[in-house]
């Protein structure tokens, strides 16, 4: 004979199942009064589990550039495209990456890198709602703040005919240029050439930059003048 015991407010079970009501409610409260999921700021060393951006941080940004680049390797292929931004609510110039594999591969890419971002701050994740793959676990950086790289959960990935999330890197950069690099992998290694950050000299730095060289020019017409006449040079 099962023994029923009672509380104040019911039965063992009755109280239990009010607790795990009251819970999922505070759960789901808590959920909808969040604020959207952001990227993941990422110092040098640092790893952390990406939830995807709930908003798209380029709308509103100026399409830079853009760069479209075939990969393989013996069990996958597929197409890079990398979209350059800056303006809008954007911290400088930041980079936004399409993977897309081919059909006819018969594995699935496990983890994606991007390099170089050495002396940059970054902030990491990807678009939520985009892509038809599944999308990464773990985004991690380098020790020396180098290479950045999205890491899939184990029998996950980009499988073959699929498309991944938009995967995303802010910066602070104020450039661009055409030495990066980005790796997709999953054993095999296939690596493209694309575009990273670059820090661009402020106006007033070159400005000061050219008045000193003009002035070292001066100095020196100066000084072979006095040469040219025979004078002694009064700067010698």
């Amino acid at each position: 004979m099962k023994t029923q015991f009672h509380f104040a407010g019911g039965t063992l079970m009755q109280v239990r199942a009010r607790q795990i009501s009251v819970i999922a409610m505070a759960v789901l409260v808590a959920g909808l009064l969040a604020p959207p999921a952001m990227a993941v700021p990422l110092a040098p060393g640092g790893s952390s589990i990406v939830i995807g951006s709930v908003t798209d941080p380029f709308v509103g940004g100026t399409q830079l550039a853009s760069i479209s680049a075939p990969f393989a390797a013996f069990d996958f292929a597929g197409v890079l495209t990398q979209d350059v931004y800056s303006g809008g609510s954007l911290p400088g110039v930041s980079f936004r990456y399409t993977i897309a594999t081919d059909a006819s591969g018969p594995a699935a890419l496990e983890r994606a890198t991007m390099s170089f971002f050495s002396g940059f701050s970054t902030d990491a994740d990807y678009i939520s709602g985009t892509g038809t793959s599944a999308a990464p676990l773990i985004v991690n950086r380098q020790v020396n703040g180098a290479t950045i790289g999205f890491t899939w959960a184990l029998n996950e990935g980009i499988e073959p005919g699929t498309v991944a999330p938009f995967l995303y890197i802010l910066t602070n950069a104020s450039g661009y240029d055409s030495g990066g690099i980005v790796s997709l992998m999953n054993g095999a290694v296939a690596s493209v050439g694309v575009y990273r950050p670059i820090s661009v000299p402020e106006p007033m730095s070159l400005l000061l930059a050219g008045s000193g060289i003009v002035a070292v020019g001066l100095f020196w017409r100066k000084g072979r003048k006095y040469v040219r006449q025979g004078e002694d040079d009064p700067t010698a």
